[in-house]
């Protein structure tokens, strides 16, 4: 019998899980041209999720897909750069294509180096996360970190799943076009509706972040142990001593003093 494979066709348990800023926020210190300087750092909640359930969310089933159209398609459907090129910048079109060329068959995720991709694309991680955030606003790509539990949790690559069929723009969007691309796609809906042998939603208006909320709300949260500044030790250590003080007797108090009375005896004093 086969061995089951991970999403990155691997035998190795991989933990598929989301970062979400809980609302709570650490004071930290740092040093800037040499001088300390106090900021506060967002406290993150992590949120797991069952490989099944990866499996099963599809990008691809919210929202119309562009049917195939024989002429229309070159490796990605004209539509995307005709269109969608104007909604989401060509970098984030770019990306999206980097992304896909990964999904070969029928895969609709992946798993690729971003610092390769940030290489090839001649631009800073930072920068592939902004595109990557813009392609994930319009259901394109949502990605899930990954940490690999036979190594001790330690995290690998993100895994991608990725949009392999490009949706129509929603009424929303076509309305932010410029006027001339507005008369294109309109001219473009006119000969898709001739040629189409299925019936077209022509405003396939979808909510994904409520999508990614659906999601969401399967996965298992495990929030990560928070971190004390200094200031808040010392607070609490504080707080500590004075409800220790306010139980201690009037008898306890006796032998403590006498305790350290005795200690001052036995215990000579550093030299200066």
């Amino acid at each position: 019998m086969s061995e089951m494979k991970n999403l990155k066709e691997g035998s190795a348990r991989l933990l598929y899980y989301r970062e979400r800023p809980t609302g709570n926020r650490t004071p930290k210190t740092r040093i800037v041209k040499g001088k300390p300087q106090a900021y506060f750092e967002e406290e993150l909640e992590r949120i797991y999720f069952n490989e099944e359930d990866i499996r099963k969310f599809s990008l691809d089933k919210h929202g119309q897909n562009v049917p195939y159209v024989d002429g229309h398609m070159t490796i990605i459907n004209n539509y995307m750069f005709d269109y969608w090129g104007y909604i989401l910048g060509a970098e984030a079109i770019a990306l999206y294509a980097h992304l896909k060329r990964y999904c070969y068959g029928e895969k609709d995720f992946c798993w690729p180096n971003l610092e390769l991709i940030s290489y090839k694309m001649k631009m800073s991680r930072n920068t592939v996360k902004k595109y990557l955030s813009i392609l994930e606003d319009h259901g394109f790509v949502y990605h899930f970190n990954v940490q690999n539990a036979d190594l001790n949790n330690t995290n690998e690559s993100p895994l991608f799943k990725v949009r392999k069929k490009v949706p129509l723009l929603s009424q929303e969007l076509c309305d932010q076009l410029p006027q001339v691309l507005q008369v294109d796609h309109e001219k473009y809906l006119t000969k898709l509706l001739t040629t189409c042998e299925h019936e077209l939603d022509l405003d396939p208006s979808v909510d994904y972040s409520s999508l990614y909320d659906d999601l969401i709300e399967k996965g298992n949260v495990r929030r990560k142990t928070r971190q004390l500044s200094l200031f808040e030790i010392d607070k609490e250590a504080a707080l500590k001593r004075r409800i220790l003080e306010s139980e201690q007797s009037e008898a306890d108090k006796v032998r403590w003093q006498a305790f350290l009375s005795e200690m001052r005896n036995k215990i000579s004093k550093p030299y200066l």
